[in-house]
């Protein structure tokens, strides 16, 4: 797939267009107006018959930013994580497989991940370093990954991302280390990853850095605080470096 052929042809259905980085993926420039983007109650995952509907609509490449990503809340409700996380997952590839043996069409999947597939604990993670998650969100990431191998053409992306504008906390730790990115600017990468056809599993993010540093940048009157502090606070496992090597992504880009 080139990027002309992307940039002029693609057919692109996004799910979960209401999340943070769905809607920024539909403010953005970008995909113009390639993408279709349809409301939960007309295509929700956990429905079959409504994902079938609409991948008869030959669709070249489906972008699912869909899912249950609220750390805490995972942890209080498994289930629902597991549903919102993996089944839907596992009813979205089913049907790009059936799709394929049907009609011999083969549609790319972007699925969005997350570093929390990662032990996150001594940073500098590769796509090859072994996963280890330590919280039940990042479990469930990890099971969708690997039913998204189940696909002849995939692109998983590991990422950490937050929105300048909505970002609720008034103080960021010190020493807590992510490659964590902008929204706007994980956007920009995705489409660049497209336009260039990648395949595969993929880090995504900027630079390791500590999460005040990262926030301080957008907003000057976030406050410090500690990893030992947020601990004291929660009632489940804190990130310590959760920080990815980028080296694929930068020969990408370069």
């Amino acid at each position: 797939m080139s990027g002309e052929f992307l940039k002029h042809k693609s057919k692109i259905l996004l799910i979960g267009g209401s999340g943070t980085l769905g809607l920024a993926i539909l403010k953005s420039n970008f995909f113009n107006k390639q993408i279709i983007s349809p409301k939960k109650k007309n295509l929700n995952l956990l429905n079959k018959k409504q994902i079938k509907k609409y991948l008869n609509q030959n669709f070249d490449i489906i972008l699912n930013c869909s899912g249950f990503s609220r750390i805490r809340l995972c942890e209080k409700n498994k289930s629902k994580s597991f549903k919102l996380n993996v089944k839907t997952t596992k009813n979205l590839v089913n049907e790009i497989n059936f799709q394929k043996k049907k009609n011999n069409k083969i549609i790319k999947l972007i699925q969005i991940s997350s570093d929390a597939v990662y032990s996150s604990l001594n940073g500098k993670y590769k796509e090859t370093s072994k996963c280890n998650p330590k919280t039940y969100y990042g479990y469930c990431k990890l099971r969708s990954e690997n039913i998204c191998k189940k696909l002849s053409n995939f692109l998983i992306i590991r990422t950490r991302f937050f929105d300048k504008k909505k970002f609720i906390y008034n103080d960021a730790a010190t020493d807590i280390y992510s490659s964590m990115i902008e929204v706007n600017e994980l956007v920009k990468l995705i489409y660049l990853l497209l336009k260039k056809n990648i395949n595969g599993i993929i880090n995504v993010g900027g630079k390791r850095n500590s999460d005040y540093n990262i926030i301080r940048k957008y907003k000057k009157s976030i406050k410090k605080t500690s990893r030992r502090l947020i601990l004291k606070e929660s009632k489940i496992f804190i990130t310590k470096d959760s920080s990815m090597d980028l080296k694929k992504l930068n020969k990408i880009i370069c």
